[in-house]
Order: C-alpha cells, then structure tokens, then sequence
C-alpha cells in the first residue's frame, strides 16, 4: 500500500494494515479520509477523517474530524480491537503524519 508521508513529504510503501499498525506504534499517526460521512449509533457525531494513533504501543486512540475541524470526541481501543475499528482499506485516501 502506498500512502503520503505528510511530514517528509514522500510517498512511502506500507505493508497493509499491519504495517500502518506498525507506524503508530513507532509513534507516527495514520488519518484515514473517508470516502463519506460516517455518524455513530445514536446519531450525535459525524465526522469524515479520523485520527489513529497510540498512546502506549498498546492502546491506540481514534480522533475526529469533520469538513477539517476537529472534534474533541475520541474513541480508545486495543490492539485486539483493531481488527474491528481500523479500516484503511476503506478509506479514499490514508496519510501519515
């Protein structure tokens, strides 16, 4: 997978999922730009990038944008939770940053 390293302003080759995964826990952040608006179960946020990265090398920690503003909502999971919640592949476009 080839994604834009925002920083150094390269292109970088990535091995999948399990290679961004890597990246966080390096200490980088991955932001996945949706394809379209998502909104949670009940409806009160929306957002349209979110903002991986983690906190220890074992919790990672989802924020949020919407149409470039930042939200103050984050999610926090584990590396088992992941698997579920981190979706690069359905992103338009992945960065790192």
């Amino acid at each position: 997978m080839k994604i834009y390293d925002s920083v150094n302003k390269v292109d970088v080759e990535v091995d999948g999922t399990k290679g961004l995964i890597q990246l966080m826990v390096d200490g980088r952040q991955v932001d996945l730009y949706l394809k379209e608006k998502k909104s949670d179960e009940d409806g009160y946020m929306t957002w349209d990038v979110e903002h991986w990265s983690t906190v220890d090398g074992r919790r990672f920690i989802r924020c949020y944008s919407l149409e470039g503003k930042v939200s103050s909502e984050f999610t926090g999971h584990n590396i088992y939770d992941l698997e579920n919640s981190f979706k690069p592949e359905e992103a338009e476009k992945v960065e790192l940053s």
